[in-house]
């Protein structure tokens, strides 16, 4: 898996569509993306895996260039730019269950924002110092990705 499949999976009718929802978009992005990683890439990701020892899942374990990686994804949608501290908070969650991922294995944060609210999210990101994310836009324009590997 790498970048360009998420973007594969987030630049399409479908999700410009789903985002609109006030729910659902997030799994629906998991499980597409597994799907996607599954057929088109003939790879083999895995749902829903608990942290050693933990309650806590992760939405998916991949291989990223013959690593191991644990997966964490947000999907912030239009309905949702009026919690943006909450949505940051959830990432915050994310980026603290991947600090408990085995040894010898990578995590990976992705958030996928909608263009619509691109801007806000970004201020939001900056406001919290929040400077190790990269930022990868759909060729379309409608939706970028961000995205730090850890």
């Amino acid at each position: 898996m790498d970048i360009n499949d998420v973007i594969a999976v987030v630049d399409s009718e479908a999700a410009a569509s789903l985002c609109l929802s006030k729910g659902g978009w997030e799994g629906w992005l998991q499980c597409e993306l597994w799907s996607y990683l599954t057929t088109t890439r003939n790879e083999s990701p895995e749902r829903e895996v608990a942290y050693p020892g933990r309650a806590e899942r992760c939405d998916l374990v991949v291989m990223v260039n013959g690593v191991t990686t644990w997966v964490e994804i947000k999907a912030y949608g239009i309905f949702r730019e009026g919690d943006t501290n909450r949505f940051l908070d959830s990432i915050g969650l994310d980026i603290m269950k991947l600090n408990q991922k085995p040894a010898g294995t990578q995590g990976l944060s992705l958030v996928v924002v909608q263009s619509a609210i691109r801007e806000s999210f970004q201020a939001a990101l900056q406001s919290r110092h929040w400077n190790g994310f990269n930022r990868t836009d759909a060729p379309s324009g409608r939706v970028s990705v961000y995205h730090m590997t850890f």
